[in-house]
């Protein structure tokens, strides 16, 4: 697979597209107040407890304050104790107290009208590792296996040797030689010292670590993986890729600088048309097939419909066609419109129980390319796939659209007749013959003129239309 990372950088954001073989797969956008927010450790203030909900909220210095559910919470140091020492291994919000400082990262950007979400559950993450300073025990990625993983274990238990902290060894470190291994474990060791000091001496709230860009977190998460190159239009991000990479011993001419002044570099890969297409709900499939896309409070529904491919040989196989091809186009959109939370994949419903398997199959092997974790129910008796994703940003659609003013999120607004009505009982409020004027939206107003006969409209009446109007307001003005 061709990996390509295209970073663009203006005076206020950075945004960054992920290619692979030429197809937009993932896009993130990071305000420049905001770099690094996820990942970052905050010296933070109880300022709530909410034991009836098994959470607090912590103030953290961001404009809400941050959101700690118990079940995030894990062995905390108590800060405020002069023998710094930690607290049980199982803490709940009812060892907390209001007022109290507490270390915590910040696991979820804020969205909406919700705060960050927070933890104690601490993990600084490396290159090709990620140090987790509360717990003792070493991990290995999923995605290595055989005699590397074997390996890349037992170096670790054997360089770690009784050091309190957790390590986990990431992807990247596959292949990766002993001594690299050893450096980067003792970085992240001496890290966490200099954080633990800093948090000692800081007032809360305060920042005490923060976590690496939108650009450095790319790079270290995607482009070491595999034989990818970044392509940007800003000088100052391609030097700091190029010194990322060579710290790590990798080729600094995979960083390309776009300087093409015709046009810019998202629009020569057409990212900003396929950002378009990613806020439809309807994308079609090559084969005549299609995939709705709905996203709602409690979860995501994706419905897989045959659309005008009709097949050839039986519905059977028709359905399992359709759905097979859907597959890499459902992950693809999750990961372009950063879905996340419980999704629901509704397949064309298929009778063959082997057909059911092969397509369960497809899909856990489509989600081998997603970087966030996943969990994947076997398919219902319905025909329902259930999965959960987890969700650190924000999604698509929430980056880049703003809830209606008219319908306020809905999707619908009042009907013109609903209008009307409003407006004639106001008229007939007034309890008196009455000439006015009447300054309504233009579907208002072709309501009332096509019904004008049978609306009764009082004679002192005239009508206005106002394009700027939204389709529920109107104003009455007496003359």
């Amino acid at each position: 697979m061709k990996q390509r990372l295209l970073v663009t950088c203006d005076p206020w954001q950075t945004r960054l597209a992920v290619l692979e073989d030429g197809r937009l797969t993932e896009y993130f956008q990071e305000p420049r107040h905001l770099e690094g927010l996820v990942g970052n450790l905050y010296v933070g203030r109880v300022s709530r407890i909410l034991p009836g909900m098994a959470s607090a909220f912590v103030d953290v210095g961001l404009d809400r304050d941050g959101f700690l559910f118990e079940g995030d919470m894990g062995p905390m140091e108590e800060l405020d104790d002069d023998e710094n020492a930690a607290v049980s291994s199982s803490p709940t919000v009812r060892d907390l107290h209001e007022g109290e400082r507490i270390l915590v990262q910040v696991t979820k950007e804020p969205m909406g009208s919700k705060g960050a979400r927070l933890t104690t559950q601490l993990s600084i993450p490396g290159h090709y590792l990620i140090y987790m300073p509360y717990t003792d025990h070493v991990g290995v990625s999923r995605k290595i296996a055989g005699a590397e993983r074997s390996r890349l274990k037992g170096a670790v238990r054997r360089i770690k040797s009784g050091a309190p902290g957790a390590f986990i060894v990431r992807t990247a470190a596959e292949g990766v030689p002993e001594g690299d291994v050893a450096a980067e474990m003792q970085s992240l060791a001496d890290l966490w010292a200099l954080i633990r000091l800093r948090s000692g001496r800081v007032e809360a709230p305060a920042l005490v670590h923060q976590e690496a860009d939108l650009v450095s977190r790319t790079v270290r998460e995607i482009l070491l993986k595999g034989e990818g190159v970044v392509v940007t239009d800003d000088a100052q991000t391609a030097r700091r890729c190029q010194a990322i990479l060579a710290a790590l011993g990798q080729d600094p001419e995979r960083v390309q600088t776009w300087d093409d002044r015709r046009v810019s570099l998202f629009e020569h890969h057409r990212v900003e048309q396929e950002l378009e297409r990613a806020l439809q709900p309807r994308v079609w499939l090559p084969s005549g097939g299609c995939i709705v896309l709905q996203s709602t409070e409690a979860l995501v529904s994706i419905d897989v419909n045959s659309g005008r491919f009709v097949g050839r040989k039986s519905l059977e196989e028709t359905a399992f066609l359709i759905n097979v091809e859907a597959v890499d186009e459902i992950v693809r959109q999750i990961r372009l419109r950063s879905l996340g939370g419980i999704i629901v994949i509704d397949f064309i419903d298929m009778g063959k129980r082997a057909h059911r398997e092969a397509l369960l199959a497809k899909l856990q092997e489509a989600l081998r390319t997603d970087r966030a974790r996943t969990r994947i129910l076997n398919i219902s008796e319905f025909g329902l796939v259930e999965m959960t994703r987890k969700r650190t940003h924000k999604s698509l659609e929430r980056v880049m659209t703003a809830t209606c003013p008219c319908c306020e999120g809905r999707g619908r607004v009042a009907a013109a007749w609903r209008v009307v009505q409003s407006i004639l009982l106001q008229v007939e409020a007034l309890k008196r013959p009455v000439r006015a004027v009447v300054t309504a939206s233009p579907d208002v107003l072709k309501y009332i003129e096509e019904n004008r006969e049978t609306l009764n409209i009082p004679p002192g009446l005239t009508f206005e239309p106002s394009p700027v109007f939204k389709p529920t307001r109107f104003d009455i003005r007496p003359l």
